[in-house]
């Protein structure tokens, strides 16, 4: 009886132990991430969550995703309750979802990051923050400047790039030379142009024009600075004609090829086309210049734009999810990653901006943009009525209903002030 006993007792454990082992290996995460410009960054990311997997002894399955297809994904995802333990987030989405209480507070995460590996930017905090919670993790920023054509300048007799917009529109019209396909303002408003919303907003609070007031719990659009400010762009597109003939249908791509191609003087964007023309084009790269956006009677902006590392409330991988946040954030391979694609890719620990990379003199104006960053809600705090405004377009669509179909601009802004409050007021 004893022997049998024991023989069941070892029966017993082999199987709990066989179970357990079971478990382990079946226990895994996934994780969703934006699919960035430069595929060494992508191949870094995966191999460092493949490292991190290999570490805790688990499975993970990493989805490299491009930005346009992550919406109907996070929305079945959402629906179904089989969300990715960890989500790219823009931080409107994180605006729009911690709006809808489906995201973790991840404040004490931060606190642990920074304990690590130093503090993050205080600007690439604030746009996550709502009530002292923080409910994402900044992974990287981006900043707009402008771009100009040394040559161009040169050549229509001027000498320097514009610091304002009065001079912008000045300069471009001079530039402008269609019969050689030269244009100078190389603006673009296509359906789901996230440059050219940006570069509205921007362009709009310089005018000492916004969407929210202060508070953010009232739309504000309609104002003689929008008008003003709205006005200034038609004119550009309808009277100066100094934009090229297919802006109207630009995707995120267009300005890029616009100015790669010689088509346009001058265009804003991201370090994108500083990584192309480093590659690419070492003689276009001497005659090119970087500065900030124009200033405006209100002053110069910066759209700031902060991209997250999330949990959803119904990850069944929380903790692990946490301890990759962290692991994501070591400096040593951060610094790595961010090098990878600067300037494209901005650091959000503060300690790396005194990374050599950063004192190179066209990657300077880049990372000086985070700290000058502002976020959709302004002038009021971000939201998630500001964030669905923002996704949704509506600048672009009102800016393509002025220039195209000729709505008077009186007219556009009134309607897009009652789009925005009913988006408020949900």
């Amino acid at each position: 009886m004893k022997k049998h006993m024991m023989i069941l007792i070892i029966l017993v454990i082999i199987v709990f132990l066989a179970v357990t082992s079971i478990g382990v290996a079946e226990q895994g995460l996934t994780v969703w991430m934006k699919k960035g410009f430069v595929e060494e960054q992508n191949t870094m990311f995966v191999e460092k969550v493949n490292e991190f997997a290999k570490e805790k002894g688990i499975t993970v399955n990493v989805n490299m995703i491009a930005y346009e297809d992550f919406f109907p994904k996070w929305a079945a995802a959402i629906q179904s309750g089989d969300v990715p333990d960890v989500t790219y987030l823009g931080y409107e989405e994180v605006a729009q979802f911690q709006g809808r209480g489906i995201l973790e507070d991840l404040t004490d995460t931060i606190s642990v990051i920074e304990n690590k590996s130093g503090d993050f930017f205080e600007k690439s905090l604030i746009p996550i923050t709502f009530k002292d919670k923080i409910m994402a993790i900044p992974f990287w920023g981006e900043g707009m400047v402008m771009y100009y054509r040394k040559d161009y300048l040169e050549q229509a007799g001027i000498a320097t790039y514009p610091k304002n917009w009065e001079e912008f529109r000045e300069f471009t019209k001079k530039m402008t030379n269609a019969s050689k396909g030269i244009y100078g303002a190389g603006i673009g408003y296509g359906a789901n142009n996230s440059d050219a919303e940006w570069l509205s907003r921007a362009l709009i609070w310089s005018f000492g024009g916004s969407i929210f007031d202060e508070t953010g719990t009232k739309i504000v659009f309609n104002s003689p600075e929008t008008i003003k400010a709205v006005e200034y762009v038609k004119s550009i597109f309808n009277e100066d004609k100094s934009t090229p003939p297919t802006a109207m249908g630009w995707d995120d791509g267009g300005n890029n090829t616009s100015y790669l191609s010689g088509q346009a003087a001058i265009v804003f964007n991201v370090g994108s086309i500083l990584k192309a023309i480093r590659a690419e084009d070492p003689e276009l790269l001497k005659v090119t210049g970087i500065a900030p956006i124009p200033g405006g009677p209100a002053g110069s902006f910066t759209m700031g734009i902060i991209n997250t590392l999330a949990i959803f409330k119904e990850s069944k991988n929380k903790d692990l999810a946490r301890e990759l946040l962290v692991y994501l954030l070591d400096p040593e391979w951060y610094a790595e990653w961010i090098k990878a694609s600067a300037p494209l890719a901005i650091p959000v620990l503060k300690e790396l901006e005194n990374e050599a990379v950063w004192e190179d003199e066209y990657n300077k104006p880049f990372i000086d943009t985070m700290k000058q960053f502002v976020f959709s809600g302004y002038k009021g705090p971000v939201q998630p009525a500001s964030g669905e405004i923002a996704n949704l377009r509506l600048l672009n669509n009102l800016f393509a209903r002025v220039i195209l179909k000729n709505v008077p601009v009186e007219d556009a802004v009134k309607e897009f002030t009652i789009e925005a409050e009913k988006i408020l007021n949900k």
